[in-house]
């Protein structure tokens, strides 16, 4: 763990890869604390969370294909779950993953939990200047997040 957030705080270990990660591991610690602050304007109209378990439902039938055969349940449920994270990171691999999603999710981290499709989604609008791929790949978390950086109160640059 390169970085959390808990109770108010942005927690950022000085040991990573790159500059790059760092500006990575900071931006999406951002995006979980305004998810915190304004959940409810980012997941009242449920438009989130339908996009992401819509696609859930596309991976878990993208797998199950391919011989990664785990419970329906697993790809139902937004909230994180270390058995779900380590099938998908240990028995899948997010190599693999990458590949089999390409197009799907931004990121096999981001089809992890709905917190942190929001995050993932969050980091690529702000450290992307070319939105061509994330308003593609999941246009009702692009809309959102460019509705959120419109209310004055939460603008935020990098």
């Amino acid at each position: 763990i390169n970085a959390f957030y808990d109770d108010n705080a942005l927690y950022i270990s000085y040991l990573q890869e790159s500059e790059e990660d760092l500006y990575d591991d900071i931006i999406h610690e951002i995006a979980h604390s305004l998810e915190n602050a304004h959940g409810y304007q980012i997941y009242a109209d449920e438009k989130v969370k339908e996009e992401f378990l819509r696609k859930r439902k596309h991976l878990h039938d993208i797998l199950w294909k391919t011989g990664y055969k785990a419970p329906i349940a697993f790809f139902e449920n937004t909230e994180y779950d270390k058995e779900f994270d380590k099938f998908l990171y240990e028995m899948v691999g997010y190599d693999k993953l990458a590949t089999l999603m390409q197009g799907l999710f931004i990121s096999p981290y981001a089809a992890t939990s709905l917190r942190e499709y929001f995050a993932t989604g969050f980091t690529e609008y702000y450290l992307d200047s070319n939105h061509n791929f994330f308003s593609t790949v999941s246009p009702a978390l692009y809309k959102k997040i460019a509705f959120l950086q419109k209310i004055k109160n939460l603008d935020f640059a990098v």
